[in-house]
This record gives structure tokens, C-alpha cells and sequence, in this order.
């Protein structure tokens, strides 16, 4: 239930509020939230999809008494999720995202504003997607008895199929307290999502890991080989070209790599020049497949590169 709170804690209090009275039988099943201009709330969980009633009570029936958004609400929320503070939040937001508590993520959509090719802001919000984060012990052990010894491998998986939740328990192997011989772990949580750090506490992702909060993957790679000498660097959704070309170069180094990419298997992921490129070069051993949303973390298939 507190994955759940986290994630709505930042809301303005009339939805904070209505939310908050949902069955906790259900909010441990909710995965998403979403919000759109003139729409209802949804809440997809693993069970289907809900919507709320103004009272808090789920149902499956979109009816005249569900809670919905307009346009100035969603500015709103926005507002509020971005700790009243706009600016703090603008080049975040016009990547598409604020992070929340304990590596919830809202997604945040609107009317663009470009700059020199590139989106510098946004304008008006209509639509919010918050990510329930979750942790889960022990849910890479299936994982770690399939790579034996290998400890560089990329993870693909869809959206909601448990790539970052593997990630945290990955860490938590290697370099946790409970670890008989720990590792060194650097996390460059581009989007902090990872360990969520952003309120000074965060998620349990191993007693000897050091985190790069918020630094582009490419930077916090190159500062972490050049002055923490770790032994794994972890990285989520890589797929760009500074990103390979960093990776690229603390592998030289003897570093070990564990990364995560969108896709449902390895020939997709393979179509992409910046990964085929750190597969060719040798960067990751193995490939780990995962089933996807229906059983998050389930291994589908382990690709020997």
C-alpha cells in the first residue's frame, strides 16, 4: 500500500484525497494512473481496468459519478507534482517525466514548445501517466540462476515488464549487506527512478552502491568509471549514441555492465545501431528476455551474445 501512497502523495488533496479512500486490496494492484483532459481517472492494475467514483470506490463502469479531469485541473496536478515549482521541473518535464517518491514516475504530455529542433518546454498538460513503483526481493534470483557467473547482460523487456524493478534487486545481489563477497555497483539513474533520491531517501539498492542522481547516463557513466572504480555500472532504457560510446569506454576499463532496453526480443533491440553496436563490441554477454507486463521479471528467453 505505501508503493501506492508514494505515488499519489504529490497530488492536489481533492484527488489525494478520493484516491487514498480506494480498498487497499486493490491499490496493491494498481500499476498506472491516468489522467486526460475530459476524461475519467483509469486505473489499470493487474487485475483490468477501474475507475473511481467521487467517493473512492472503484468500479468498472465509466458512469456519470467517476472522477474526471479538464484542461485546468491537469495544469494543476502538474503543478503539484512538480512540487509547486515549474521551473525546477522544466527540462524534466520537456523530456516527458517527473519523478516522485520511492521511483514512481508521472509521465507528463501536452502541446510542445521547440527550441533549436528540440522540445524546450511545455506549454498546457493533457495528459499524465503515474507509474507505480514497487519493490520486490528476491524476484531477480530467477534471473541469476539462468547468467550463472556472467554479471553483463542486457535485460529487454516492454513497457511494465520489470526492468527497473530487476534492477534494484540486481543491485541489492551484488552489492548488498547481505552479499557474501559485495561489488562495487555505480546506478546512473538518469531519471530517478532507479533508487529515487530525490527527497534525500530512497529505495534499497544494495549497502555498496553509489548513485549518480539525475546525471544523463553518458556523463555519470564517464565520472563513475573516473572516480568511484566500480566494479558494475547500472543503467536503465540505454539506447543513445553518447550512451554506447561511454559504455563503450569503461568496458575497456574492466568494468561490468548491466542495462535495460525496450523491446520484445533481441532481433528488435538488434535493429537499433546504438545497441547493435555494444553487442557486436562485446559489452554484454548475454541477453535476458523478459514475458512481459502479464508476469513482470519472468524470464522469457537468455540470448548468449
Amino acid at each position: 500500500m505505501k508503493e501506492f501512497l508514494n505515488a499519489i502523495g504529490l497530488l492536489p488533496e481533492y484527488y489525494k484525497n478520493i484516491l487514498s479512500r480506494i480498498p487497499e486490496s486493490i491499490a496493491t494492484e494498481i500499476k498506472e494512473i491516468r489522467f486526460r483532459n475530459g476524461g475519467a481517472v483509469n486505473l489499470w492494475c493487474t487485475k483490468g481496468l477501474f475507475y473511481v467514483t467521487d467517493s473512492g470506490k472503484p468500479t468498472i463502469t465509466p458512469f456519470d459519478n467517476v472522477l474526471k479531469t479538464d484542461e485546468k485541473q491537469l495544469q494543476e496536478i502538474v503543478f503539484s507534482l512538480s512540487r509547486r515549482s515549474l521551473h525546477t521541473y522544466q527540462d524534466m518535464i520537456a523530456k516527458g517525466y517527473i519523478p516522485l517518491r520511492g521511483g514512481c514516475k508521472a509521465g507528463v504530455v501536452g502541446r510542445a514548445v521547440m527550441k533549436n529542433g528540440s522540445v524546450y518546454s511545455v506549454s498546457s498538460f493533457n495528459s499524465i501517466n503515474i507509474r507505480v513503483a514497487r519493490e520486490f526481493y528476491g524476484c531477480s534470483n530467477d534471473l541469476l540462476q539462468n547468467v550463472g557467473e556472467c554479471r553483463s547482460f542486457l535485460i529487454i523487456g516492454t513497457p511494465l515488464s520489470g526492468k527497473t524493478t530487476l534492477l534494484r534487486d540486481l543491485c541489492r545481489h551484488f552489492s548488498g549487506k547481505n552479499s557474501p563477497s559485495p561489488l562495487k555497483s555505480a546506478v546512473i539513474d538518469e531519471r530517478d527512478e532507479i533508487a529515487s533520491l530525490s527527497f534525500g531517501y530512497g529505495l534499497d539498492v544494495g549497502e555498496h552502491t553509489d548513485v549518480l542522481a539525475l546525471y544523463p547516463k553518458a556523463i555519470g557513466t564517464e565520472i563513475a568509471v573516473r572516480t568511484l572504480s566500480p566494479d558494475i555500472i547500472v543503467l536503465d532504457e540505454i539506447g543513445g549514441e553518447d550512451e554506447a560510446k561511454s559504455l563503450l569506454s569503461a568496458v575497456n576499463t574492466g568494468v561490468s555492465v548491466i542495462a535495460t532496453a525496450h523491446g520484445s526480443g533481441i532481433d528488435e533491440v538488434m535493429k537499433r545501431p546504438n545497441i547493435k553496436c555494444l553487442i557486436d563490441a562485446g559489452v554484454f554477454k548475454k541477453a535476458v528476455v523478459l514475458e512481459g507486463k502479464s508476469s513482470p521479471c519472468r524470464v522469457k528467453e537468455i540470448v548468449s551474445l
